[in-house]
C-alpha cells in the first residue's frame, strides 16, 4: 500500500478506529467457524463482559475534529452516536463516521469518507456496516452485512475497475455497475471498523489492561487488541481532562498489524471522549484534536449542548 494511502486513512480517522490504514481486499482467507451455530441473540465474546452503554448511545452525540500534519490543518473529521432504530427487526445503535480535507489540500489530494454502523443493542455486535470514499485517486463504496444464524458476512461492494475514473457520484457510478456480494464466514458476534471504538468506550478500563474484540474489516476477521497504557492529563477543548491512554493494535492470525503506532486518548470518567487520536506516519504524525462536543440538552428537542473552545 502506497504512503499516500496511509495518510488519507489516518486522515479519515477510521485507522484511529479499527482500520490501520488498510486497504479493502486481498489477505488470507478467514478461519472457519465453528459447527455448531448458536441463537441470533447469542452474546459477543467475554471481551464485552461488563460493557455499559452511556445514555448518549440513545440520546445522541456528535464530536468534531481537527485533523492536522507538521502542524497543518489539514481536514476535518466527525464521530456521531445517532440513537437508535430498528434494523431487521431488531433495535439498534446507529453511529456514523465523515472525514474530508479542507479546500486548500483537497486541491492537492481530496479526501471525502464516511462510514455507518448498525449495532444490536442487546448484544453490542455489528449487524450491518456501509463505507464510502474518495481519497486521491481512490473510490470505495460497500456494504457489509452480518448474518449470525448462518454465521456469515455479506459483503456488498462496487468494482471500480468498470468505473470511467471521471465518475465519484454513487449514483452516477451506479449506472455503470452494481454491488458485487461475496460471503465470508464468521465465528460469531463481531465488531466492525467503526463500532469497536464505540465498544471501547462503553467497556470497564483499566491501567494495565488488555482486551480483544473479533473485528470483521477488509474481508479478514481480526483481534482487534486494545492496551490500556497510563492515566495523562491533557489539554482540550473541554478544558484540561484526566484521560486513559489506549494503543489498539490489529491481529490476524497471530500477527500483529503495525502501519504506524495508534494512540487515541479517552476521558477517565463514564462518558470515555476519544479527546485525541494520534497515528505516526513515515514523516510527522496525523493528530485528530477535539474541538467541539455536541450533546442533547434534556429539552427533549434537537438542540445541542456546545462544549467547545477555538481551534489554534
Amino acid at each position: 500500500m502506497s504512503q499516500a494511502r496511509r495518510h488519507s486513512a489516518a486522515l479519515g480517522l477510521l485507522l484511529l478506529v479499527l482500520l490501520a490504514g488498510a486497504r479493502p481486499g486481498g489477505g488470507a482467507p478467514l478461519a472457519d467457524p465453528p459447527e455448531e451455530a448458536g441463537p441470533p441473540d447469542a452474546p459477543p465474546a467475554e471481551a464485552l463482559a461488563g460493557l455499559r452503554p452511556p445514555p448518549f448511545y440513545l440520546t445522541g452525540e456528535r464530536l468534531t475534529y481537527a485533523v492536522t500534519w507538521l502542524g497543518i490543518h489539514a481536514g476535518d473529521a466527525t464521530l456521531e452516536a445517532r440513537g437508535v432504530g430498528v434494523e431487521d427487526g431488531a433495535y439498534v445503535y446507529r453511529f456514523a463516521t465523515t472525514a474530508r480535507t479542507r479546500p486548500a489540500v483537497s486541491a492537492i489530494y481530496r479526501v471525502d469518507t464516511r462510514t455507518e454502523s448498525w449495532v444490536d443493542v442487546a448484544g453490542f455486535h455489528s449487524r450491518r456496516f456501509s463505507k464510502h470514499a474518495r481519497e486521491g485517486g481512490y473510490r470505495h463504496d460497500s456494504v457489509t452485512t452480518f448474518d449470525l444464524v448462518a454465521r456469515s458476512a455479506a459483503y456488498d461492494s462496487i468494482d471500480f475497475g468498470r468505473v470511467p475514473r471521471d465518475l465519484s457520484a454513487l449514483d452516477e457510478v451506479l449506472r455503470v455497475t452494481g454491488f458485487r456480494r461475496q460471503d465470508f464466514p464468521i465465528p460469531g458476534p463481531v465488531q466492525d471498523e467503526l463500532s469497536g471504538l464505540y465498544a471501547i468506550r462503553a467497556l470497564p478500563l483499566e491501567v494495565g489492561r488488555t482486551l480483544v474484540l473479533p473485528t470483521f474489516a477488509n474481508k479478514k476477521l481480526w483481534g482487534l487488541e486494545v492496551r490500556v497504557v497510563r492515566r495523562e492529563t491533557l489539554e482540550t477543548a473541554l478544558g484540561a481532562v484526566d484521560t486513559l491512554v489506549v494503543e489498539p493494535l490489529l491481529k490476524y492470525e497471530g500477527i500483529f498489524q503495525r502501519k504506524g503506532r495508534l494512540v487515541v486518548w479517552l476521558t477517565d470518567d463514564d462518558d470515555r471522549v476519544p479527546v485525541r487520536m494520534e497515528s505516526e506516519v513515515r514523516v510527522g504524525a496525523f493528530v485528530a484534536s477535539l474541538v467541539r462536543r455536541e450533546v442533547p440538552d434534556g429539552s427533549g428537542g434537537l438542540r445541542f449542548r456546545l462544549e467547545e473552545r477555538e481551534h489554534r
